[in-house]
């Protein structure tokens, strides 16, 4: 399946360059065209376009046919009042060469909008860009869609009424939430759960504040890969730390370097290390990849050395593990 991009963003607590860095950490269910469907029982929803299907992966719609995708993520509400001010051609042409300006959109029941269009090229393959940013009355929406540039399925007018369509309702809680992801975290070692992204993530801290722009609290994200890979399961040893060195790579920090690797006997591969971020705080970094026969799993932790919350993070990377899906993730145990 197509994999959506891999974004840099300077700053590590950016939500803007969260959002779009955790949007690079990611079988299907009938969808039909003229509904609206909110994916994964989420707060966002739309008309999926043409032969678009819902994700069982990840919040979202797919045609795998033609390599096109939709992926939907939620932030806090007043989120927006921070991304929106970075939602320029500037901060976005790390990953992506938007086309024209940010255009403002209002849709239905007055929500605020921002869209932004262009193209990427990932792995030899261009494809079209749609990303837009909207305010509804209990989340932010951030929807990505991506098109190869060789397909003619998709109109341009198709997207934007697409994305013109798309609509908010109640949040769910976030216990049920956390229950239809692609994983079960049995040990969240004290930290506490804030928000789950795009179907396929789970975001925690040690703290108060549910939305982080400093470094006053610790960051943990548990990310699953998207959709099936059987691939992945065939991996050796040096291959699964080969991608997990290359998963580093990924961090939205400057600087990063690897201090330790280790391969567990199950074969989790552990990786330390620290990087620096906007502020020019040098930040510590744990990563804990765990692979089943279709997919893998990351739990990302970022902290500072006075937080020293490396211990609680091995315990929280160590019980996560995929749920059976499609062509066979690892089951539960």
């Amino acid at each position: 399946m197509p994999t959506h991009p891999k974004p840099q963003a300077a700053n590590a607590f950016s939500l803007l360059g969260l959002a779009l860095w955790l949007l690079s950490l990611f079988a299907v269910a009938p969808a039909w065209a003229g509904t609206v469907v909110f994916p994964g029982e989420g707060a966002v929803g739309l008309e999926p376009p043409g032969a678009m299907t819902k994700a069982d992966s990840f919040a979202g719609f797919q045609d795998s046919e033609e390599g096109a995708s939709i992926l939907i993520a939620e932030f806090p509400r007043e989120a927006y009042a921070e991304i929106a001010p970075q939602f320029n051609a500037e901060t976005l042409s790390a990953r992506m060469a938007v086309t024209g300006p940010v255009q403002k959109l209002t849709l239905a029941s007055d929500v605020e909008a921002l869209l932004a269009t262009g193209t990427q090229t990932q792995q030899g393959i261009a494809y079209r860009k749609w990303v837009m940013i909207a305010q509804g009355a209990e989340v932010t929406a951030m929807i990505t869609v991506q098109l190869p540039v060789t397909s003619e399925a998709y109109t341009d007018a198709q997207i934007r009424d697409t994305l013109n369509s798309v609509r908010f309702q109640p949040r769910g809680s976030l216990e049920d939430e956390i229950s239809r992801l692609p994983f079960t975290v049995a040990e969240r070692a004290d930290f506490r759960a804030v928000r789950t992204l795009a179907g396929s993530g789970l975001i925690l801290t040690d703290g108060p504040k549910d939305v982080v722009t400093d470094a006053s609290q610790p960051l943990v994200i548990i990310a699953s890969s998207l959709g099936s890979n059987p691939s992945v399961g065939a991996l050796s040893e040096d291959e699964r730390m080969q991608l997990a060195l290359n998963a580093m790579k990924t961090l939205t920090l400057k600087d990063v370097q690897v201090e330790s690797t280790d391969v567990e006997p199950d074969g989790d591969v552990l990786i330390a290390g620290k990087g620096i971020d906007q502020e020019e705080r040098e930040m510590s970094l744990r990563q804990i990849m765990r692979f089943g026969p279709a997919g893998h799993v990351r739990t990302v932790c970022m902290f500072t050395a006075e937080q020293d919350i490396a211990e609680r993070c091995d315990r929280v990377g160590q019980a996560v593990t995929l749920k059976v899906r499609g062509a066979g993730m690892k089951a539960e145990e």
